[in-house]
């Protein structure tokens, strides 16, 4: 067992830009991919990831600079300091909960597809690491294992069912066929959107603005462009950060805003051709999978569960990414009783918007609204967990950094699921017993919908059948009409001749 433990460990340490070719060469081998066409298929995922991952890094680079600016600029001094999401990651895997979920987050989602409480394979493994966080967090809390892990399995099952209803808005809005997200940080805000993408229908006036893509470029022109808007948000950005830090000279200013203009329109320009890069290599075994499910359960269709790093390269979800780092830490400032500083994380952000805008049909207005709410509600889920949060990390001897006391994460250290987990746990075992049976509950209500689009989907593809038959046998009426008037102009022709 310890061998198989430290295989998956080792594989889980490599990284996603790694581990993901990795498992998705195996997964191609296992449904009989050729060999060299699931290699570059692999491949392909891992240099989709890298390149996703290398722009987050450049934008990182060139935003943290100036989130440190606005930081001093306000005199913050709050008390929960933020270590970001790899190190929210690493404390996670770093127990023995974390460890554990890996082969458990696999088992489940083996269980849920045979049961047909979901049609998602999650491939994403790395990402298990937001439920194995949830564990961790209540076995920091409690010391009960089997309690940590049923609670994890929760976070999944709930992320899973989430990831299932979220799929068509997915393939249409984010533009990936075939594609769920099974992010836990990525979908755990999808309830808060949803509600008040409803609420915003029922409001006088806010109802009538609508500012998707097509409407910003047809209202601003070039001015709507990625790049063009890219420049013009980095420069604003850069602004805030720099232009008022008495320490640098003029033409230190004016260079590191160009700077930062230049680096964010390139993000929004690069992010969305490294998202079709991943995708590309997703289609050997998206279409593996599809024709053995489609030979052994005939009218299933499933999904490849995918980091949403895939959905990042979306406008809006680019812009929220920007947009929301001065916000939130305005938010920081003023919001009573909230002690979170965001820092490192902040450049995460881009991975908590991709199912919000999947939500909003892709609508900036609405998607901007949902997003002072989400970071608010975050940051105040921040504060509250904090110190189950150190605590955690402690257990997994992770090292506090310097002068800190509290730590947590804008990732999943700010996220509902794993805080709503930690109440139930609080409020005794009733609330824990609600909490198991409501996943239970939502897995069967998920079948339920599954089975309802397999009948629509089969009734469908029935009518297709039906119009394609129909089509043929008019062609074949057609050509045995013309054939007709050939023979009886050939009789008559023969008439005449004689």
């Amino acid at each position: 067992m310890s061998v198989i433990t430290n295989a998956i460990q080792f594989i889980i340490d490599l990284g996603p830009t790694v581990m993901m070719p990795i498992i998705m060469l195996i997964i191609g081998l296992c449904i009989r991919v050729p060999f060299l066409r699931a290699l570059k298929g692999g491949l392909l995922v891992g240099i989709g990831f890298i390149g996703l991952n290398a722009t987050v890094t450049i934008l990182t680079d060139v935003v943290q600079p100036a989130v440190n600016n606005m930081v001093e600029l306000f005199g913050l001094n709050l008390t929960v300091i933020d270590v970001g999401w790899p190190s929210a990651s690493a404390i996670a895997f770093g127990t023995a909960v974390g460890v554990t979920m890996i082969p458990l987050g696999i088992l489940i989602n083996v269980v849920m597809l045979l049961t047909k409480t979901t049609k998602t394979v999650d491939v994403d493994i790395w990402d298990f690491w937001h439920f194995a966080f949830s564990g961790s967090i209540v076995y920091a809390l409690t010391h009960n294992m089997v309690l940590s892990l049923v609670l994890a399995s929760v976070n999944m099952v709930v992320i899973m069912v989430i990831a299932d209803r979220m799929a068509k808005a997915t393939e249409e809005v984010l533009g990936l066929p075939g594609v769920t997200f099974p992010h836990g940080l990525a979908a755990s805000f999808v309830p808060i959107a949803w509600v008040m993408d409803k609420a915003i229908d029922k409001v006088p006036g806010l109802n009538k603005i609508h500012l998707d893509e097509k409407t910003i470029n047809k209202k601003m022109g070039l001015f709507g462009d990625p790049a063009i808007l890219g420049l013009i948000v980095g420069l604003v950005l850069g602004v805030a950060g720099f232009a008022f830090m008495p320490e640098l000279s003029t033409s230190d200013k004016v260079a590191q805003i160009l700077v930062m203009g230049v680096t964010v329109s390139a993000v929004l320009v690069i992010t969305p051709k490294m998202a079709a890069i991943l995708m590309e290599g997703i289609i050997p075994v998206s279409e593996g999978i599809q024709t053995i499910i489609q030979k052994k359960f005939a009218g299933r269709k499933v999904y490849i569960g995918l980091d949403c790093a895939a959905g990042i390269g979306h406008p809006v979800v680019l812009a929220m990414s920007v947009i929301m780092v001065p916000i939130t830490l305005l938010l920081a400032i003023i919001l009573p009783g909230n002690e979170f500083l965001p820092l490192v994380g902040l450049c995460g952000i881009c991975f908590q918007f991709p199912l919000i805008v999947a939500v909003t049909k892709g609508d900036f207005f609405r998607t901007f609204l949902i997003g002072i709410v989400v970071m608010g509600v975050g940051l105040m889920i921040g504060t509250s967990l904090a110190p189950l949060f150190t605590s955690a990390a402690a257990a997994s001897h992770f090292p506090i950094p310097d002068g800190a006391t509290l730590i947590s994460s804008i990732d999943y250290g700010s996220n509902p699921i794993p805080w709503l987990l930690v109440q139930a746990v609080n409020n005794g075992w009733l609330w824990v017993g609600l909490i198991v049976a409501g996943a239970i509950a939502l897995a069967i209500w998920n079948r339920k919908k599954i089975l309802e689009e397999e009948k629509l989907e089969q009734a469908q593809e029935a009518e297709k059948q039906q119009q394609r038959a129909a089509r043929r046998a008019a062609r074949r009426a057609k050509t045995a009409a013309v054939q007709n008037a050939m023979e009886e102009t050939d009789i008559q022709s023969g008439l005449q001749d004689a």
